[in-house]
């Protein structure tokens, strides 16, 4: 082999110790983001829920807004605000029958 062969592998080397540094941030902020993950979704969405009631009452007061009873009916819950006076009407309609 000759000299210049020789040099030419020691500097794969340097860039290998690139690569192998741009994997390690990588997997280190992989790691972070399952963690912030594992972090947030043991708040969970009841705290969204609570948030969102907090700012309607804040807000009604702030506008002078009539009173809105809280919707605690997970059936309910699942229809959107525009739409929970038909599916009143039907469920009504459903239980007369």
């Amino acid at each position: 082999m000759c000299a210049h062969h020789e040099e030419s592998e020691s500097h794969g080397y340097k860039n290998m110790t690139v690569v192998s540094i741009s994997i390690l941030v990588m997997g280190i902020s992989l790691a972070l983001v399952i963690l912030l993950w594992v972090w947030f979704g043991h708040i969970g969405p009841s705290y969204s829920a609570d948030t969102l009631l907090v700012q309607q009452k804040t807000l009604r007061e702030q506008y002078h807004l009539p009173y809105q009873p809280v919707v605690t009916d997970p059936k309910l819950l699942l229809t959107p605000p525009s739409l929970r006076a038909l599916a009143n009407n039907q469920t009504s309609t459903n239980n007369t029958k």
